[in-house]
């Protein structure tokens, strides 16, 4: 149970600072907002699946931002966090968010014609 709290606690933190990060750090395509949807981490704290979703630019181009200046943010967490050893971060593609975004514009698309 006290694992399963740190666990969580590590991810909430490690989404706060990539989040600052981001937002004060690297400059995305005009227009495109990048937003941290959820970390997960291992249950050896080890590493961190940092989950984004992406509005306004392809998603593809984000990431390839991102994992240019993997290093960098990764050095960046590391001084920040006061716990050893620090995950390893990784960015991953938040595919359930673009999914939400089909199904809404599905269902927008049935309204206006009247299916439902």
């Amino acid at each position: 149970m006290a694992a399963l709290r740190r666990i969580e606690r590590i991810n909430q933190v490690i989404r706060e600072e990539v989040t600052k990060i981001l937002d004060r750090e690297l400059e995305f395509p005009e227009g495109a907002l990048v937003t941290v949807t959820r970390v997960s981490a291992s249950p050896d704290a080890r590493h961190a699946s940092v989950f984004f979703s992406v509005l306004g630019a392809a998603p593809g181009d984000a990431l390839a931002i991102l994992e240019k200046n993997v290093y960098h943010i990764q050095q960046m967490v590391n001084r920040r966090l006061r716990m050893r050893p620090v995950p390893k971060i990784r960015f991953i593609i938040d595919e359930g968010e673009r999914r939400r975004e089909q199904v809404e514009r599905s269902l927008g698309a049935l309204k206006q014609t009247g299916g439902v």
